[in-house]
């Protein structure tokens, strides 16, 4: 009597086996999408415009201004890799290898070795005050001490002899390369990345936000080519990538709709402070990185 039941048992168990047998194996595990994989050690070395003030919560009281939404902590955020954070507002190139007096911080070259996997590096900004003659001459413009003066801030930097812009553009971009290839030394295997710097200066000789003198326009433009001039240069002379993030700022300088840099006045409730990058500027060059660590 129990034999229909046996059969019919055997013959549910065997359409059970012969539906398993019709499916698809299971997808494979997808693969981590970044050349740097979870657990790589990764070091960020850069000035204020790395380390992003005010624009999120502050990392530690330590002097150097750290928010965890700077694009270091976002790309860290995105791959998994354990961040070493080294850059800090106000530092030179001379903080690769020595202090910077009033943080709680070392050299930032430290804590690079054979076992670091990533490095960004955007520095040079500081150095021989260049990125400080730009906001300089917007804080006189702005505070209308050369209306009556065609190029005020190129013909005063001029005057200045070997700490004018262009020696000290040549020294940066000496320091800049010297900066890289410690780099390289210390971490022969790992990937170096170099972001550029946003444009900030308006292209049309400003506004009330960032009152360049139309006659400086192209002396305080100079300054910044200069920069990412040396970013690239450097870069690519050690095997590294270089992050054009000026192209891609083009319309978010301190006068546009959406600006990615702050100017004179940080408007009520934005994020910065003056002349240094909002959010989304740290938002976009994370973005630019973690597309190159996708290749």
């Amino acid at each position: 009597m129990k034999r229909p039941l046996a059969i019919a048992l055997g013959l549910a168990v065997a359409v059970a086996l012969a539906a398993c047998e019709d499916e698809p194996p299971p997808p494979d595990p997808v693969e981590d999408p970044f050349v740097v994989q979870i657990g790589d050690t990764y070091v960020a070395i850069g000035d204020s415009f790395t380390a992003a003030p005010k624009t999120g919560p502050q990392v530690e009281d330590d002097g150097c201004s750290q928010t965890r939404v700077n694009y270091p902590h976002l790309i860290a955020k995105a791959t998994d890799v354990d961040l070493i954070d080294n850059s800090c507002s106000g530092a030179d190139t001379s903080h690769l290898t020595q202090a910077k007096r009033f943080t709680q911080r070392g050299p930032q070259l430290d804590d690079i070795d054979t076992g670091t996997d990533l490095v960004t590096f955007r520095l040079g900004a500081n150095d021989g005050k260049l990125i400080g003659k730009i906001i300089i001459c917007a804080y006189r413009a702005a505070a209308g001490k050369w209306e009556d003066e065609t190029q005020p801030c190129t013909d005063a930097d001029d005057a200045l002899g070997d700490a004018a812009a262009e020696p000290q553009l040549a020294a940066m971009a000496a320091n800049v390369e010297r900066g890289l290839r410690q780099v390289r030394d210390r971490a022969p295997d790992a990937r170096i990345i170099v972001p550029g710097y946003p444009q900030f200066v308006p292209p049309d000789g400003g506004c009330d936000v960032f009152p360049v003198p139309e006659g400086d326009q192209a002396w305080a433009e100079g300054i910044i080519d200069g920069l990412n001039t040396a970013l690239r240069d450097a870069a690519e002379s050690v095997d590294g990538t270089y992050i054009d993030v000026y192209s891609a700022s083009v319309g978010h300088d301190a006068c546009s709709d959406e600006p990615w840099v702050a100017g004179v006045r940080v408007p009520g409730g934005a994020k910065a402070i003056p002349f240094h990058p909002y959010p989304e500027e740290s938002e976009a060059v994370a973005d630019l990185v973690l597309a190159e660590l996708r290749s």
